[in-house]
C-alpha cells in the first residue's frame, strides 16, 4: 500500500486559512475589551497602523519604486476607491456590531458573505450560475427572511456586512489589486480621514488612543497588527489551495464568532435564530458540494 504524499505547500495553505480564520473569529473578544473608544476611532486606529506597518511590509519587500507602475494601471484608482469605501463601511459595521452586543448577527452576515459574493459576481465581473448555485442562494434568501421575521423587520446590519465585504472581495478580484499592495493603498486613502478624526479628537479634549496611556497605545498598535496579520494568511491560503477548499475554511471566522459571542460574551442564540442559520449552512453545504460535479461537467 503506498503511502499518500506529503504536501508542504497544501499544509502550508491550510495552517494559514485556519489561522486568519481564527484571529478574524477572536476580534470580537479584542474589541470588546477596548471600552474606552467608540467605533469611529477604533476604525481610525485600525487604518492608521495598518497604514504604518503596511508601508513597512512593502518597503521592505517590493520597495517603493513599484507603486507608480501599480498606480497607472487602467482602472486602479476607480477599484481602489471602491475598495476603500467597503473595506472602511465593514470595519466600521462590524466593531459597531460588537460594542452592541449583536456579534450572532455579524456572524450572520458573514456566514452569508461568499454566496452574497457569488451573486455580486453575476453584475460586476459577468459571472454566469448554474442551477444549484441559485438553489443555494434561495437557501440564503430563505434564512434571510427568516432572521428578519425573528427581528420584525430586514435583518440590516447582517445584509451590510455581507454586501460591503462581498462587493468588497469582488472589486478586488475584477481589477486584480495585489493584496498587500492594494490593502496599502486603501489604508492609506483612509488615513487622512483617520487623522482628521483623531485630531478632531484632541481638539475636542477627548483623549485619543482609546482612553490614552501606554497600554492603551500598544492596544491600537497591536490592533494594526491584528488587522494586517490575518489578511496576510487569508491569501497565503488562497494562492496555495484549491478555491473550493479555502472558501470552505473561510467559515472559521463566523463560525468562530458566532461561538465567542455565545459562550464568551453571554449573546443570546435562539432555537428560530438556529433556523436562520441552519438555512445558511445548507445553502452553503448545496453550493460546495456541487461544485465537482458541476465543473465536471463543463
Amino acid at each position: 500500500m503506498s503511502k499518500a504524499k506529503f504536501d508542504p505547500v497544501q499544509l502550508r495553505g491550510v495552517t494559514a486559512a485556519l489561522s486568519a480564520g481564527l484571529i478574524w473569529g477572536m476580534l470580537p473578544l479584542y474589541i470588546s475589551f477596548i471600552e474606552n473608544a467608540g467605533p469611529i476611532e477604533i476604525v481610525a486606529q485600525r487604518a492608521l497602523w495598518s497604514a504604518i506597518i503596511l508601508a513597512i511590509i512593502v518597503g521592505k519587500s517590493t520597495g517603493f519604486s513599484t507603486v507608480a507602475s501599480e498606480l497607472a494601471k487602467p482602472g486602479f484608482w476607480l477599484g481602489a476607491s471602491i475598495c476603500t469605501l467597503m473595506i472602511g463601511a465593514n470595519w466600521l459595521l462590524f466593531v459597531y456590531a460588537v460594542q452592541t452586543g449583536q456579534v450572532v448577527d455579524a456572524a450572520f452576515g458573514y456566514f452569508s458573505y461568499p454566496l452574497f459574493a457569488v451573486l455580486l459576481g453575476i453584475f460586476v465581473i459577468g459571472e454566469k450560475l448554474d442551477r444549484w448555485a441559485w438553489v443555494s442562494i434561495g437557501f440564503v434568501l430563505c434564512g434571510v427572511i427568516v432572521k428578519g421575521a425573528l427581528i420584525g423587520g430586514m435583518p440590516w446590519l447582517a445584509l451590510w456586512l455581507a454586501g460591503t465585504f462581498g462587493l468588497y472581495s469582488i472589486v478586488r478580484k475584477k481589477f486584480k489589486i495585489d493584496p498587500i499592495f492594494g490593502l496599502f493603498i486603501e489604508s492609506v486613502l483612509l488615513t487622512p480621514l483617520a487623522l482628521g478624526y483623531l485630531v478632531w479628537m484632541h481638539i475636542d479634549g477627548q483623549p485619543l488612543f482609546f482612553g490614552g496611556g501606554l497600554v492603551n497605545v500598544m492596544l491600537a498598535i497591536v490592533f494594526g497588527i491584528l488587522t494586517v496579520t490575518p489578511l496576510f494568511l487569508f491569501h497565503v491560503g488562497n494562492r496555495d489551495l484549491q478555491v473550493i477548499m479555502s472558501s470552505l475554511l473561510f467559515y472559521i471566522n463566523p463560525t468562530t464568532q458566532l461561538l465567542v459571542g455565545i459562550f464568551l460574551l453571554g449573546a443570546g442564540f435562539s432555537f428560530g435564530e438556529l433556523g436562520a442559520f441552519g438555512l445558511i449552512w445548507l445553502g452553503v453545504l448545496v453550493y460546495f458540494s456541487t461544485r465537482r460535479k458541476t465543473n465536471a461537467s463543463t
